[in-house]
């Protein structure tokens, strides 16, 4: 455990370094929110739709923009690049796990994390203004984001993953997280019957949908459901990422790197 919280301590001092482009990505975070909140303001016009208002639309958006601007791209690149560049032989031959090396260098996304805490917060309360939470409510919202927090990295690091079985992985990155904007800013029940119906397969589904619904249309019945389906669906993501992990070490260990 000790090696692993030293490469996650090395990997998080440069994670300190806020640099531009992270400072950008918070601009265009705000940028969605305001767009966003023009449209349904406009399409409303101070009505509901399946449940939602305004405000709550807002906050489920904020909600979903946080997940997406936490853990991104540079996950997946930095799992493929490994890969390709045939640092992963190297890893191999120390007394290492390959994917618990991945997570100790994902850990870092924690600074992102508390930053996009404050900034959403912030950001909502100016935005669409207080929302009325119940004790148990904030605590099932917390439990579902942290799951949705884990499977997305897992999910990351499956793209990331893949470079073991196809030398070009970008057109996966690309169909995964078009499938998580999907739900970014629209709630699942906005969707035809039919589009519910596949999306609710999707493991994708279950990172940005559950903990948004929880936070701003909850009732305990549903909470617990969609909670129950994200253990699920991180389960089913995980042992697809222990599979492809251990053919890709034994690829390596067979070929000698």
């Amino acid at each position: 455990m000790r090696k692993y919280l030293a490469i996650f301590k090395f990997n998080l001092k440069s994670e300190i370094n806020f640099k531009a482009d992270y400072i950008f990505s918070l601009l265009s975070f705000a940028i969605h929110v305001f767009v966003f909140n023009a449209l349904w303001d406009y399409i409303l016009q101070g009505k509901m739709i399946e449940g939602y208002g305004k405000s709550q639309l807002i906050w489920y958006i904020i909600v979903g923009e946080f997940l997406a601007y936490s853990i991104g791209k540079k996950n997946y690149v930095k799992v493929s690049n490994m890969i390709k560049n045939g640092d992963v032989a190297n890893i191999l031959t120390k007394p290492l796990s390959f994917i618990k090396y991945i997570l100790a260098n994902e850990a870092t996304s924690i600074v992102n994390i508390g930053v996009n805490i404050v900034f959403a917060t912030v950001l909502g309360l100016l935005m669409a203004g207080p929302i009325s939470l119940e004790p148990l409510q904030i605590l099932l919202f917390i439990v579902s984001l942290l799951i949705s927090i884990i499977m997305d990295v897992f999910l990351y690091v499956f793209i990331g993953m893949l470079a073991f079985l196809t030398e070009e992985n970008k057109s996966f990155y690309m169909v995964i997280s078009k499938a998580m904007l999907l739900l970014i800013f629209t709630p699942l029940e906005f969707f035809p019957v039919w589009v519910q119906n596949i999306l609710r397969f999707l493991p994708t589904t279950y990172i940005v949908y559950p903990p948004g619904k929880i936070f701003v249309n909850y009732d305990i019945q549903s909470a617990l459901f969609l909670i129950a389906c994200q253990a699920v669906a991180f389960i089913v993501v995980y042992l697809i990422v222990l599979a492809i992990s251990r053919k890709g070490v034994k690829n390596i260990n067979v070929n000698g790197g």
